[in-house]
């Protein structure tokens, strides 16, 4: 049985700490709490006081998505995570731009991590900040890296991660255009509803999102994070950290850069950047803007809604470049 952490428990969270021999016996919680918002995941900095003050980051898979505890989702996904944290963290240029992993307990779904201290995610950019060009190349160039790695899906079954995909195919690809249980557009913007009823109506639009969903969930053979976007990289003092690939799988790369380039229009950033980016052989960039425009669409109408400083007529700008993306 799963034993939920809960971060207002910090003496059930030394327990479960203690059993494992994850901190010294000497070793006391001083305090818990959160760190970060943790879209998918609990993630909880644990300060200790053991002789000495240190903290850690502890993280679990609980059955639901953290940030809509509505949402069932398979706890597996923390054992998607730690696998590509154990093969990306193989290749010393992708671990350069990984947190490292401490401890994993496979069946509680969760792991440790080294706390990189006090880091903020990249979701400024949300804002009047555009992406920096360092930033940017440090980013494309881990992207390509990670796309062009050789890995053995035999050897790392979780990396099929199909579970994960299958709920990360609804939110992208099915609610945002459903005529039925599609999320309430107006809740996020008054007015946004008639601009998502037109859209719902485009049959062409909708054949093809679904083609997408079946190059999406379709197995391939590069190693994607599955979710590279700004609230998925820390800035730190060494540049940006990559974490949170629970969505990471084997393969179509075209899917890692789509998601990437719609941020770039989200974040008003400039589209040259993406010349950092290195791609594997036989990468087909027009499947890669498709799918920019599927994660465009998606943000906008689906229930994974950004912090944007947005009007209905920017909403309605980006859902007609999301459109456009997807059946070019």
């Amino acid at each position: 049985m799963q034993v939920i952490l809960r971060e207002d428990d910090p003496e059930g969270v030394e327990d479960f700490l203690r059993q494992r021999a994850w901190i010294d016996s000497s070793a006391r919680v001083v305090s818990v709490a959160r760190a970060g918002e943790g879209n998918m995941n609990l993630v909880l900095r644990v300060t200790l006081d053991g002789g000495r003050t240190d903290s850690v980051i502890l993280k679990q898979a609980r059955p639901w998505v953290e940030k809509f505890p509505d949402i069932t989702a398979p706890v597996e996904r923390m054992a998607v995570e730690t696998t590509f944290y154990r093969v990306a963290g193989a290749d010393a240029r992708l671990a350069r731009r990984l947190p490292r992993l401490l401890q994993v307990d496979p069946d509680q779904h969760a792991a440790l991590y080294f706390d990189l201290g006090p880091a903020r995610d990249f979701t400024r950019l949300y804002g009047p900040e555009a992406l920096a060009t360092g930033d940017a190349e440090a980013l494309l160039e881990w992207l390509g890296h990670l796309h062009r790695l050789e890995v053995d899906p035999q050897a790392n079954p979780d990396l099929a991660n199909r579970a994960m995909r299958a709920l990360n195919r609804v939110h992208i690809f099915d609610l945002p255009l459903a005529r039925d249980d599609a999320p309430d557009a107006d809740a996020f913007c008054p007015g946004l509803s008639d601009l998502a009823g037109r859209l719902r109506g485009d049959g062409a639009l909708r054949l093809r999102m679904q083609e997408l969903a079946g190059e999406y969930e379709r197995d391939g053979g590069q190693l994607l994070h599955g979710d590279f976007y700004p609230g998925s990289w820390l800035a730190t003092a060494g540049g940006p950290v990559v974490i949170d690939p629970e969505f990471g799988f084997l393969g179509a790369a075209e899917f890692d850069l789509g998601v990437f380039i719609a941020h770039l229009h989200f974040t008003g950033s400039d589209p040259a950047l993406l010349r950092f980016y290195t791609p594997p052989a036989r990468f087909d960039r027009r499947l890669a803007d498709a799918f920019a425009g599927a994660e465009l669409i998606r943000r906008v109408l689906g229930v994974a809604q950004l912090p944007l400083d947005a009007d209905l007529a920017e909403r309605e700008r980006l859902l007609e470049i999301g459109r456009d993306r997807v059946l070019s």
